[in-house]
């Protein structure tokens, strides 16, 4: 799967029932990753790509099928340890921080939370929505949007960890440093929070709070319980900013 800062390995079955990993590398500039198993029930072996969102295609990283990558590295061991380095060679996007990635439940559209990057001037963050040709998440071709950005229009910021309910409704959680909670550029957020998002009818796009978290905290790794009548968050480092 390639040695990077994996936030996520989000699996969906392909069409035919081979595994496909959808894969973010959280670190500013870095990429998005897929990796397609060779056959079903196994992640032993398979093809590892790195999305080109500008171009809407999946690049193989295989230094043998891959000409590009002939003389680059030793072997595909090499390659894989040095994964951020062959998928920036061969024409990998920089993207911003790129944290969870979930699937629609009933689209199959990618959902990917691209949470900041400071370096380029984006403090807010988006969501990048990522639509498989065919809706085959095995296809190496893709259509690629801006599906939400982050700032004082949509409500939100720093978007980090999604969940879909059991109607396709997107649940999101945010992630402002504990160093930069309710400064500039960030005050008019407060706490980190939890939102809601309603994905069709006349609210559709748009995010509403539905609960906040202690100071200097961030709730991460929403989850519905299976009749989906109950979402279970986790909350990370509570008061990391204060004496006590």
């Amino acid at each position: 799967l390639g040695r990077f800062s994996h936030e996520c390995a989000t699996t969906i079955e392909g069409k035919d029932g081979r595994t496909v990993v959808y894969s973010g590398d959280d670190s500013n500039n870095e990429c998005i990753y897929k990796f397609i198993a060779s056959k079903p029930g196994s992640l032993e072996h398979g093809d590892l790509y790195v999305a080109d969102t500008v171009n809407g295609r999946w690049l193989l990283l295989d230094i043998q099928k891959n000409p590009t990558l002939h003389g680059r590295f030793k072997d595909q061991t090499e390659l894989l340890i040095r994964t951020r380095e062959a998928a920036h060679f061969i024409g990998g996007t920089e993207q911003d921080r790129p944290e969870d990635i979930e699937i629609h439940p009933q689209t199959g559209a990618v959902y990917v939370a691209l949470t900041n990057n400071k370096s380029k001037g984006n403090s807010h963050g988006h969501i990048l929505k990522i639509e498989e040709d065919h809706g085959d998440h095995q296809s190496l071709t893709f259509k690629s949007s801006n599906f939400l950005t982050g700032g004082s229009d949509s409500g939100f910021s720093c978007p980090d960890n999604m969940a879909f309910d059991r109607k396709g409704n997107l649940w999101l959680t945010c992630d402002i440093s504990d160093r930069a909670l309710n400064r500039d550029p960030y005050t008019a957020f407060g706490n980190n929070g939890l939102y809601y998002i309603p994905m069709s009818g006349p609210q559709a796009g748009q995010a509403f709070q539905m609960a906040s978290a202690p100071k200097y905290a961030e709730l991460t790794g929403p989850s519905f319980s299976p009749d989906g009548r109950s979402l279970f968050l986790s909350v990370q480092h509570p008061g990391e900013g204060t004496k006590d």
